[in-house]
């Protein structure tokens, strides 16, 4: 009875390990988003937090600012790992620009009182 009941322990200790090398393995593959955005996209929200929606994504590298309008009030999050992301905004009249850090970064994210009027991706990995 003892040497069955020591099968049995061994069997699902092996059983729940196998089963814990999946799960481990799924947490990376969440690690290139963040606030919902994927990547390797830079998001802008409704509001100046990213708990509001993501308004528009950004992929493409650009020598030029894209175009875009949104606010008054927008947060932007940069996921891309090696790359940097120019805001172009404005605020009371004043146009204003402001550098994104790359993902690894805790200068990755940004939300403003003004409106975004454009973003540029640039390959470089600082700002």
């Amino acid at each position: 009875m003892l040497a069955r009941f020591k099968r049995l322990a061994t069997a699902a200790a092996v059983t729940a390990s196998a089963l814990a090398v999946p799960l481990v393995g799924a947490g990376s593959a969440h690690a290139d988003s963040q606030d919902g955005c994927g990547y390797p996209y830079v998001c802008i929200y409704a509001g100046t937090s990213v708990t509001g929606p993501i308004v528009a994504e950004f992929k493409d590298y650009t020598s030029y600012y894209q175009s875009t309008n949104h606010g008054p009030g927008f947060a932007v999050v940069n996921t891309r790992n090696q790359d940097t992301v120019w805001i172009r905004s404005t605020y009371g009249g004043t146009t204003m620009y402001s550098c994104l850090s790359n993902a690894g970064s805790v200068y990755n994210s940004m939300g403003s009182i003004g409106t975004i009027t454009g973003i540029m991706i640039s390959s470089n990995t600082s700002c």
